[in-house]
């Protein structure tokens, strides 16, 4: 199912408050890819933003010889009075991240945010065992959202299980338009599902109702693929290969400290670390700390 992982997908709004931060991670993390990505071919990385903020992305943000770099506007692939819009941007970004590589028809990709950094060298097969994916897992006991999606699917909850973690991952298109159509119940999977994501958001307030990779998980998991598209959890788990460690994510300024700390060239436990922007750490520092894996 998984012939190699060549395409990325990034939703990138840039906050009026805050543009300049946002336009430093989101050019850090391509800075990261182009230093790391050591394929022949580009990785062909689409950004995906508000049509306000088009001008400014692609004048503003880094280019490079080992990124095919694509910046397109929400509206070319959302209809104007779409539900899409009256979502937040938290839930717009998760729709993008499965109803754009769906319309596109991509294969096999990497989800992205611009909290995320790359700290280690791959290319389009190290996320691929056996034509399936090496993903990421977590407990479904963890989060409320997994109980509600099952609901809103209508499937048992099984919180024993394990279902695909957070940004970043590795997803196929297939499911993601498997996911999509089973919310319009249209098996093509040409419709439009906001409508109904977004009911399922105001239904789910003030919790999480769903979120991109429970849909996607609890969706395959009921049409019995998941497994034939994702290496499973337990093989991930302990396998060599790892998308992010959660000992290198920065949540607050504290634990970023703690990463700083360790011995140069320590090992962060996977290819990606996640720096998230409330954590407020300056974009320079979280520069300084990866220079240590270049090379």
């Amino acid at each position: 199912m998984f012939s190699g992982v060549r395409q990325a997908i990034l939703p990138l709004a840039v906050r009026r408050s805050r543009h300049r931060d946002d336009l430093e991670r989101a050019s850090l993390l391509i800075e990261s890819l182009a230093l790391h990505w050591q394929d022949r071919r580009p990785l062909a990385l689409l950004i995906v933003s508000p049509a306000r903020d088009l001008e400014l992305l692609r004048s503003s943000l880094p280019r490079a010889a080992k990124l095919s770099i694509e910046v397109r506007a929400e509206g070319d692939f959302f209809a104007p009075f779409s539900a899409f819009y009256l979502m937040p941007g938290w839930f717009r970004q998760q729709v993008i991240k499965l109803h754009v590589p769906a319309r596109l028809g991509f294969a096999g990709y990497l989800t992205l945010d611009s909290d995320v950094v790359c700290v280690g060298d791959f290319d389009a097969g190290t996320f691929v065992r056996d034509g399936r994916a090496v993903s990421r897992w977590e407990p479904k006991s963890g989060q409320d959202w997994w109980r509600n999606i099952a609901g809103l699917v209508g499937v048992p909850y099984a919180g024993q299980s394990h279902g695909l973690s957070v940004t970043p991952n590795v997803l196929h298109g297939d499911l993601a338009a498997q996911a999509l159509a089973h919310v319009t119940r249209d098996a093509s999977g040409t419709g439009d599902a906001t409508s109904k994501l977004w009911l399922w958001f105001m239904r789910g307030i003030p919790a999480v109702a769903w979120t991109e990779y429970s849909l996607y998980t609890t969706v395959a998991e009921l049409n019995g693929n998941l497994l034939a598209y994702h290496q499973d959890w337990d093989t991930c788990y302990g396998g060599d290969v790892h998308l992010f460690s959660e000992r290198s994510c920065v949540w607050k300024a504290d634990d970023f400290t703690r990463l700083a700390r360790l011995p140069r060239g320590s090992d962060p436990g996977g290819k990606f670390i996640v720096v998230q922007s409330h954590a407020h750490i300056p974009v320079e520092r979280v520069r300084t700390y990866i220079q240590q894996f270049a090379g």
